[in-house]
């Protein structure tokens, strides 16, 4: 290409000047534009990904990630060619190649003055926006749309959000539709309103009576077809607003296009609302570098930050730290890029960390912005000055709060003292139209919310009048009278009003336990949150900060028993969740137990019993959970409470599952599923799982193991299904752990296993339950213990994931779906202990492991027939079907064709369903082996 300049659509390129569009630079990273030159000088070549790193980062190895950020990068600034496709094409498998026809222009043509044209003319009092604008195309175009429509458009939205830069970009691309021209007005170095006529006046070059008189201005301007664009209105609004309605009704031909913080509410005003840039939902796995750079805010942040350090990468180990800045500052561009001028010192990292001293470290930005914009404090403190006493006083309380909020809750946090409700709700309004305060619309509901940085402002100066610990005080009783009433929202719509309660809880939580705080507000709040913390899965969490509470009862000078209660009794289940049965969850549920005695609280005293149904159940001691889930039921009260009859059916249709009772726990879950589901309050009614799914549950496991695979699959998908669209990790961690996996593994779905067991893994893992990790790592051992060498088995025998699984009592179920992996000795004292659900499999897997050592006959064919009478004796069909299938082997090793025809037929003629599951296969096949003589 030598030093000749190339040109491809409006751009142009020359390895001095870089990149241009219409005669103006464009600014691009150094990799991106290198990347640019060499698929320049290839054009209409495919060139490799290979080519690319050599040309562009010589000596050194990178991430094929890295190019595909910068190739989007480049996509994104050249747009579209004349056919409408992009310039840049990816050639699957083979790299990348310039489409479009390239110009040559001689350095020589590039050395003359340019001839003038119209639209240079009449832009050229607009200031030029010098970077380029991110993610506002769409923005802009609608914009420009509604300029031409109305006539008169304001631009409005939070300080920093990027509506000078945006109406600029409007006024140029409106230029040529305005014969009279464009003329920028910048307001905010007025302070006199006196001055407002004579500067749009110069501005308009208007000359004469024009500058100096009233009348005189409206007569010069009659007629003129132009754009009048007025930036930054807010301080002077009571003046801009008579003033624009007198020019448009003077002059028709003009067109207005303001920007404020505030709405003008002027005759004919069409308000655009400017949205933050887009930025990475938070409730999603850590995004790569390339998913990251799909969001607006996360591009213009890379782009400044690479402005300034040309070598600067956005790598997938940084992403998510940048989608977390950017969600912080809310997609605001100034506060980005003014935290893209802190990362040559701080790193992307401690640039994150240091985000509570927002004010302090976003600070310094171009030399040229205007002062206000030199710090995120001083954007907000322009704002700050702008409104009255009580506009900021109702701002400063609100601060309190994080997240989205409701007329009420902000009534009930900010209203005392001076300040009403009226004046709160009124508050709220003028804020909104000053955009500090952002208004959502959720579900027929309208929420309000505070962008962090406003947020953290409003915060600083709520503590300089000394009355922050009086409006925390009125966060935390609001926050336990909403919570109280939260159990009478239904399931569906709990979400939409509780979710995003849950930073509000931790800090009402943290004051109420400060020397500053109130002891008796920390125990209301944690009890009253405790649903919250089930529903969201959060009973670690819940659990450290329970017991913070429990401690500071305890140590009071006057204990409260009856707080101690109904803290132990919703800390115990918690405890169990995070820590298995350990003997303090014991103690701790005991004590709950015996001060619920005390009180005659029969409510709790159900509570403790159901912490301790799930102590036992955990420890697999089976008859004394079946000893509390009856005692559970003698505590329903006439008329029973639904909710806790509910609870006692499942409890009743687990204990008896475990027992081997499978017809009477059957009974149970039906009894359950009968009942009208709850139209208010949530389904998890108190108990930490949503009751139907848990008994859809309970009815696979029972299904399959009185021979009807088909219905099990069936109820154990749904009971997923169910808990999916919940959104509640504890019940899909029921619905996987005793339903779906086991279920799936015995009838061979080995696919869908490892899918769930992957799933539970996660799940637990995030959240940190104990009990239920156990669970995954059972059916993931047992899928990799598939077919693998006994050298493998004795190594995962030995490995720390058995002995977890050892110590969680889960060899019960490991050893119904991967019986190689439990060492004989353990397998025989399981198969000798108290009679349980899967007493009948453990017996013949006993047998089958004395048979591949040349074991006794005798013992081999007892245990088969004590294992075929107890499954004939509990209906559990489907291990009868094991067991029969495992004798008739026997029978035709030993040449008893019609003993093993015997055994084996009328049991698998019981069959009516599941003919493509293992166990069914291999019954027909051995069948019709004996039935043909083939043996």
């Amino acid at each position: 290409m030598g030093r000749d300049e190339v040109a491809f659509g409006p751009f142009s390129y020359s390895p001095e000047g870089g990149l241009a569009k219409d005669g103006r630079a464009v600014k691009l990273g150094s990799r991106a534009l290198a990347i640019l030159k060499v698929l320049l000088e290839q054009s209409g070549d495919i060139v490799s990904n290979r080519d690319i790193m050599a040309r562009v980062w010589p000596g050194m190895f990178v991430e094929e990630a890295n190019i595909r950020v910068h190739i989007g990068a480049l996509r994104k600034t050249l747009g579209k060619n004349d056919a409408g496709a992009d310039f840049i094409e990816n050639i699957p498998a083979q790299g990348y190649r310039f489409a479009g026809p390239l110009r040559t222009v001689s350095g020589a043509g590039r050395g003359g003055p340019a001839a003038p044209d119209a639209e240079a003319a009449t832009v050229a009092v607009l200031p030029r926006n010098l970077d380029r604008l991110v993610g506002r195309e769409k923005t802009i175009a609608d914009i420009v749309q509604k300029v031409t429509e109305k006539g008169f458009v304001t631009i409005t939205g939070v300080g920093g959000i990027g509506k000078t830069s945006v109406a600029i970009e409007t006024a140029r691309l409106l230029a040529d539709s305005h014969p009279d021209g464009v003329h920028f007005v910048d307001l905010s170095t007025l302070s006199e309103p006196s001055l407002l006529r004579p500067t749009i006046a110069q501005a308009m070059r208007l000359s004469g009576a024009g500058r100096t008189e009233a009348d005189g201005f409206l007569a010069a301007i009659r007629g003129l077809k132009a754009l009048l664009v007025l930036d930054n209105c807010e301080h002077l609004i009571e003046d801009v607003v008579p003033l624009a309605e007198g020019i448009l009704m003077t002059a028709p031909g003009i067109r207005l296009l303001a920007t404020s913080r505030e709405i003008l509410r002027a005759q004919g005003e069409w308000v655009f609302r400017l949205p933050p840039l887009l930025v990475p939902p938070g409730d999603e796995r850590a995004p790569t570098a390339e998913q990251a750079m799909d969001y607006s805010a996360v591009e213009l942040f890379v782009e400044r930050v690479t402005s300034g350090d040309g070598s600067f990468e956005l790598s997938d180990a940084d992403a998510p730290a940048v989608a977390e800045l950017c969600r912080y500052l809310d997609g605001v561009p100034l506060a980005l890029e003014l935290a893209a001028a802190r990362v040559p010192m701080l790193g992307i990292h401690g640039l994150v960390a240091s985000l509570d001293r927002v004010f302090d470290v976003l600070r310094g930005g171009r030399r040229t912005a205007l002062q206000r914009h030199h710090t995120l404090r001083a954007t907000l403190e322009w704002s700050y000055r702008l409104l009255d006493e009580r506009e900021r006083t109702v701002l400063d309380r609100l601060s309190t709060i994080r997240g989205a909020f409701s007329g009420v809750l902000a009534a009930g946090v900010a209203a005392y003292g001076a300040v009403g409700e009226e004046d709160v709700v009124d508050g709220i309004a003028e804020l909104a139209k000053k955009s500090l305060v952002s208004v959502e619309h959720r579900n027929r509901t309208v929420q309000f919310r505070l962008l962090e940085t406003t947020r953290q402002y409003a915060a600083e100066r709520l503590e300089e009048s000394g009355d922050g610990d009086i409006v925390r005080r009125n966060l935390a009783l609001c926050l336990c009278r909403m919570l109280e009433e939260s159990q009478s929202t239904n399931t569906a719509a709990w979400r939409t009003i509780y979710d995003g309660r849950v930073d509000d809880v931790r800090g009402a939580l943290e004051w109420s336990l400060s020397p500053a705080g109130d002891p008796g507000i920390a125990v209301e709040l944690t009890i009253a949150s405790a649903p919250m913390w089930f529903q969201l899965s959060l009973t670690d969490e819940f659990g450290r900060r329970a017991e913070k509470t429990l401690a500071a009862v305890r140590q009071a000078p006057q204990p409260d028993l009856r707080s101690e209660m109904a803290l132990t009794a919703h800390l115990g289940p918690a405890l169990w969740n995070s820590q298995g049965p350990t003997p303090a969850v014991k103690e701790i549920l005991g004590r709950g137990l015996e001060l619920a005695h005390l009180h005659g609280e029969t409510g709790y005293q159900r509570r403790a019993l159901w912490g301790l149904w799930l102590y036992h159940q955990a420890l697999e001691e089976d008859r004394e959970a079946l000893d509390a889930a009856e005692r559970f039921g003698t505590l329903l009260g006439l008329p029973a409470d639904p909710n806790a009859e509910s609870m006692h059916q499942r409890m009743m249709a687990l204990s008896l599952l475990t027992l081997g009772e499978f017809d009477q726990a059957l009974a149970f879950a039906d009894l359950c599923l009968s009942g009208p589901a709850p139209t208010r309050g949530s389904s998890l009614r108190g108990y930490q799982f949503e009751q139907r799914i848990v008994a859809q549950t309970h009815v696979a496991r029972i299904s399959w193991i009185k021979g009807y695979p088909d219905r099990a699959r069936e109820a154990a998908q749904e009971a997923v299904e169910q808990a999916l669209a919940s959104g509640h990790a504890l019940s899909l961690c029921f619905a996987l752990s005793l339903g779906a996996c086991p279920v799936f593994s015995w009838c061979g779905d080995h696919d869908l296993v490892a899918k769930y067991a992957d799933m539970l893994v996660d799940k637990t893992g995030e959240a940190s339950l104990v009990v239920w990790h156990s669970y995954g790592l059972c059916f993931q051992m047992a899928l990799e213990a598939r077919d693998c060498p006994d050298p493998r088995i004795a190594v995962l025998r030995r490995s720390a994931r058995f002995a977890e699984l050892q110590k969680g009592k889960r060899l019960r179920m490991l050893a119904t779906v991967a019986p190689r992996l439990v060492p004989r000795d353990i397998l025989a004292g399981m198969a000798t202990g108290a009679t349980n659900w899967a007493t009948a499999e453990l017996l013949r897997l006993q047998a089958e492991d004395i048979a591949r050592e040349d074991g006794p006959a005798a013992t081999i064919e007892a245990l088969l027939a004590r294992s075929l009478e107890l499954a004939g004796a509990q209906g559990a069909a489907s291990w009868r079907l094991r067991t029969a299938t495992s004798l008739a082997r026997r029978h035709r090793g030993a040449g008893r064709v019609d003993a093993a025809l015997a055994v084996l037929s009328p049991v698998f003629d019981g069959f009516s369903e599941g003919h493509d599951t293992p166990d069914l296969r291999d019954a027909a096949a051995l069948l019709a082996d004996l039935r043909g003589g083939r043996w």
